[in-house]
């Protein structure tokens, strides 16, 4: 098979034999080339559809509508919390604020902390203690607020009484009963009430 033989010179056998393997070649390439270009083609809606979804840790796009707007009063809730409804005298009183966006969409809110107060006050409505009355000190929040998530103003109350701006003597509270009251600017809690026992 690889002697050639026959009346023409064996170099005229080789050179055939040449041209027949790299036509050979040339029809297998083609074939091959068709083949992965076919399935080129029908991969590129997957590649569309990655791209506008947008690769892994890369920014997409956001319409400038979308972002969040400065929340309005009436989609604020403000509620006040007590940690148990009994404490002892000289023991630490763990209450709260809670602010809740309850509107359906996100939205900004100005929660600086000397706009945030938890007040406690007798059931009469006499001022016991702020917890802005000895504290001055500004900061700067404006966090986006998600629908239904609230956000926690928590205070550990020594028990000891205040006045604004802080210039009274500060008492140990007596036992008695108690109310806590959140505030956001404006906008305020219902009254939650506690109980100091001895």
């Amino acid at each position: 098979m690889f002697d050639p033989n026959g009346p023409l010179p064996p170099a005229v056998y080789w050179r055939r034999r040449a041209v027949a393997i790299s036509m050979s070649v040339v029809v297998v390439a083609s074939l091959v080339w068709g083949v992965v270009a076919l399935a080129g083609r029908s991969g590129e809606p997957d590649a569309v559809e990655r791209k506008a979804a947008g690769a892994p840790g890369q920014p997409v796009a956001v319409a400038a509508d979308s972002s969040p707007q400065a929340c309005p009063d009436e989609a604020m809730r403000v509620a006040a919390e007590a940690g148990q409804p009994e404490f002892r005298v000289g023991e630490r009183i763990a209450l709260a604020g809670v602010v809740t966006n309850t509107s359906p969409r996100p939205c900004l809110r100005d929660l600086n902390r000397m706009l945030r107060e938890i007040e406690v006050t007798t059931p009469a409505g006499r001022h016991v203690w702020s917890s802005n009355d000895c504290y001055a000190e500004s900061t700067n929040e404006q966090p986006v607020l998600e629908p239904g998530k609230p956000v926690r103003n928590d205070v550990l109350w020594a028990g000891l009484t205040s006045a604004p701006g802080c210039v009274a003597r500060q008492d140990r509270v007596p036992p008695g009963d108690y109310v806590a009251v959140a505030r956001l600017t404006s906008l305020t809690s219902a009254p939650v009430p506690f109980r100091v026992v001895p």
